[in-house]
This record gives C-alpha cells, sequence and structure tokens, in this order.
C-alpha cells in the first residue's frame, strides 16, 4: 500500500535500516577479522599488508550489489515484515558465498576459513539478532505509538467487499475505513450523486483521514471531474479502482497477501507526494531554518524589535493564522509592520496602506518581515519553499471561486513561492489574480525539484536586493 499511500514511519524506518544494515556489516567484519587474529588464527601482518583494504572495499560492494539485486530496502518489501525477512536471508547468503568464493580465488591467505568462518558467524549474528528486534518494532510498537496511516475505501457494497478484504490484510502501518453505498446511490441523478459524494468526502475528511480509494463503476466515468474537485476542496487525495479490479479475489488464506499492483488512477501525483522527496526537503529546510536563526534571527531580532517597539506600541511579532498543509491551521509569524488595528485578520495591505509603520514600509519592501517563518520552518509547519500561506478567510473564500485552489494545501506552504518571484505577490484585487498563482503553485508542486528550490531561493533574494513592486 506505501506505493499510493505514503507513511513517513516506513519512510524512517527504510533509513534507519539501511544505515543500521551498513554500520553493522562493517562492525561485523571487523569483529570477525579482530577475533580470528586475537587468537593467532590468522597472521594479522600478512593480512594488513597486502589484503585486508580490498577484503574491505569488496565485502562492501558485494553488500550493496546483493541488497539492490534482491530489492531489500524497496517500499514493497519495507512494508511487511515477512518481506524483510525473506529478502535479509537472500540477500546475506548470496553476500557471504560470493565474499567466500571471491577470498579463495583471488586473496588467499594462512587461516583464510578461519577468517571465512568467523564473517559467517559474525554476518549470520547480526541479521538474526536485528531481524529479532524488528520483529518488535513491526509488531508491537504501531499499536503503542498509533504508527498506523487510515485511508478510506467507498464504493457499492458489491464490488467493495472483497477488495476491501484483501485491502485491509495484516498491515501495522495502515487501518482501513470503509463506507459502503447500496442501489440506491447507483440509481440516483447525476447531481445527487455528487452531493452524497460530498457528505461522504466530508465524513472521510473530519475523520482526519487524507487518502481516498474510491471503487469506481462505468457510470462514474461522467462524475470524475466533479469528484475529484469535491476531493480537493477537502485536501483528500482520491485514487479510483475500477470496480471489475476490484471484484477479482486476490487471494485466499493459504495464497500470499495481495501486493497491491492494481491499475490505480491517481487524481494528483506530483513528486512530493512521495515521503522520500518529502523527507529530502524537510532536512534542507531543518538545515537552512537552524542556520538563519542562529547567524541571522539571533541579532535581527533585537535591532528590529527596539525599532519597532520605538515607532509602534505593542509585540515585536505579529502571529496570524494561516492555512497550512491539508488545510491546518497554524500560527504564520512576521515582524509587526501595522500599528495594532482590528482589520489586521482579514484585511490585506493596501498600496499607501495607513496601518502601515515606517519601519513596516522597510520591512515589507525588502521581505525581511518574513523573515520570522523560518521558526515555522524549523517547527515543521512551513517550507523555505512553496506556495505561500493564505489568511483562513481567503481560502475559505477563493475555496469557492477558483477551481483546484485546495491543492495548493497538499504541501506545506513556504516563505517564498513560485508565484512570488513570478510577480504574483501582495495584494490581490481580483480573483483572476489569485487564479495565477493558484496555477503557478500546481506548477511548482508538478515540477518540483531541489534544484527548482534552489533557483526560487536565489530568484528571491535579487528581488529583495532591488525591489518589488507589489511589495507594500
Amino acid at each position: 500500500m506505501h506505493r499510493y499511500v505514503q507513511n513517513r514511519v516506513l519512510a524512517f524506518l527504510k533509513i534507519l535500516l539501511v544505515m543500521t544494515d551498513a554500520v553493522c556489516l562493517n562492525i561485523a567484519f571487523v569483529v570477525a577479522f579482530s577475533l580470528v587474529t586475537a587468537y593467532s588464527l590468522v597472521d594479522a601482518t600478512e593480512v594488513m599488508s597486502s589484503n585486508y583494504f580490498s577484503l574491505w572495499m569488496m565485502f562492501n560492494l558485494i553488500a550493496v550489489v546483493s541488497a539492490m539485486f534482491f530489492k531489500l530496502y524497496a517500499d514493497s518489501t519495507i512494508e511487511r515484515l515477512e518481506g524483510v525477512f525473506r529478502m535479509t536471508v537472500r540477500s546475506v547468503v548470496t553476500l557471504l558465498i560470493i565474499f567466500t568464493g571471491c577470498t579463495l580465488i583471488g586473496h588467499a591467505f594462512s587461516g583464510v576459513y578461519y577468517f571465512l568462518g568467523a564473517v559467517w558467524a559474525s554476518v549470520f549474528f547480526y541479521a538474526a539478532l536485528s531481524r529479532f528486534l524488528l520483529t518488535y518494532v513491526y509488531t508491537v510498537l504501531p499499536r503503542r505509538l498509533k504508527w498506523s496511516k487510515r485511508v478510506a475505501l467507498i464504493g457499492h457494497n458489491t464490488h467493495l467487499a472483497p477488495f476491501a478484504g484483501n485491502f485491509s490484510q495484516s498491515n501495522p502501518f495502515y487501518s482501513v475505513d470503509t463506507i459502503q453505498y447500496h442501489d440506491g446511490l447507483e440509481t440516483a441523478t447525476k447531481e445527487e450523486k455528487v452531493a452524497q459524494f460530498k457528505r461522504y468526502f466530508e465524513e472521510v475528511s473530519k475523520l482526519g483521514i487524507h487518502d481516498v480509494f474510491l471503487v469506481s463503476t462505468p457510470d462514474m466515468s461522467s462524475l470524475s471531474t466533479e469528484l475529484i474537485m469535491a476531493a480537493d476542496h477537502q485536501c483528500l487525495q482520491l485514487n479510483f479502482v475500477p470496480a471489475v479490479t476490484a471484484s477479482i479475489n486476490y487471494g485466499s488464506a493459504t495464497a500470499a497477501p495481495v501486493t497491491m499492483q492494481l491499475p490505480v488512477l491517481r487524481s494528483h501525483d506530483e513528486s512530493l507526494s512521495t515521503m522520500e522527496n518529502r523527507i529530502k526537503k524537510r532536512l534542507v529546510d531543518l538545515f537552512i531554518s537552524s542556520m538563519v536563526i542562529i547567524f541571522i534571527l539571533s541579532w535581527l531580532i533585537p535591532i528590529i524589535g527596539i525599532i519597532i517597539k520605538i515607532q509602534s506600541p505593542g509585540p515585536i511579532f505579529f502571529k496570524q493564522p494561516r492555512s497550512g498543509r491539508n488545510n491546518k491551521s497554524f500560527g504564520c509569524y512576521k515582524f509587526r509592520s501595522m500599528v495594532i488595528n482590528k482589520d489586521s485578520g482579514n484585511k490585506q495591505a493596501t498600496k499607501g496602506d495607513k496601518r502601515i509603520t515606517p519601519i513596516g514600509a522597510f520591512l515589507r519592501k525588502t521581505n525581511l518581515d518574513e523573515f520570522p517563518q523560518f521558526i515555522n520552518v524549523f517547527l515543521g509547519q512551513m517550507s523555505v519553499v512553496g506556495p505561500r500561506p493564505h489568511m483562513l478567510s481567503h481560502t475559505e473564500h477563493y475555496s469557492q471561486l477558483i477551481q483546484h485552489y485546495m491543492v495548493r494545501q497538499f504541501v506545506k506552504p513556504g516563505i517564498t513561492g513560485w508565484a512570488q518571484v513570478n510577480g504574483y505577490r501582495g495584494e490581490t484585487k481580483e480573483p483572476e489574480l489569485m487564479a495565477k498563482r493558484v496555477e503557478f503553485d500546481i506548477e511548482y508542486m508538478s515540477n518540483w525539484s531541489a534544484m527548482l528550490d534552489f533557483k526560487i531561493v536565489c530568484m528571491t533574494a535579487i528581488n529583495m536586493v532591488k525591489g518589488e513592486k507589489n511589495a507594500y
């Protein structure tokens, strides 16, 4: 299921397993060599002078190739403990057999069999111990720490039952909620069907579920656009599964569990939908935000704070509720650039706005007012680059006017974004301006890469130096 619904716990387990195996296999190799030399079974001087480094390099190379060949760390393997066991045995046995053969052919030395026996013993010991501990991680911790990712299945009871039975087979990292409808909905009008699915999506969203699989019958093909829009409005990732596929019996009590190689059609499939890319982006965000907080905000906040206090009484920071990922609100920090006023929560700044203080005008013109948002980035509420977070009232308003507006909520908002560096920032007097923002935001999500983020950061820095006409 991880192929379609990303679970961050599985992604971190994958990284942890790779790192642990890499370190501990090398420790096992060193321990094996130390043991045979300590008991004088192998002449350490003879091996160290000519063979040790090449043996060590060969051991690591074969280990990497074996793991890749058997896909030990593939998502489909990591998802189930049985898969990890199976591929571990194959990878370890292959590693040891090939390593033994290569050592005997090209690196023979006195006592080589003692050394190889020690390597076999230490590697098997580590493999058995690590996978034994992994059993606890997979079978106990997900329940105790609530690691499971909830998904929803919606469909006609005739088609849904066999699919749901296989879909929800024992997997501690996922839990499945089902919504079944009966013949009454199939005979309803198009408008009634759409209205009913809107209610289903709203119900699912209230449960905190953001991934939905819809077992679609042929009569639903004409509703796909309306269903996607309804799901987008609730920040749901909608996946269509043909009913004919869902009706196939994928397994039995004695058969292997379904591998989920289904013809699933995703409503959105952008680069940032994969957990690996999210983790990469998060690591970069943590690094950049930490550097900015330590080396810039540590002295900038006191200086700017004193000036703000001198020019206008009130707090240094302006904390405003904004719409975040999956439309969850968070407190977005900015340097306060206006006098205290009751309209700050729902009224955008306009050109010549009398609420803006002198220091506020400078901060907004140079984008320095946004720098406290690196605290939001560090806390995981925002990213350095992404769609700009909008006020809650604007999200509610424009989501009713602009098609696919809520798609931008599938990712974390950013301090700067593709729309902003292309001139779409500041006040949005007309819905068309907001629509262009959304267009650029969706384009960014569809074409995300680390290099695109770097380009946007560089363009933002240039704009800060030269100034922007819409920054007021």
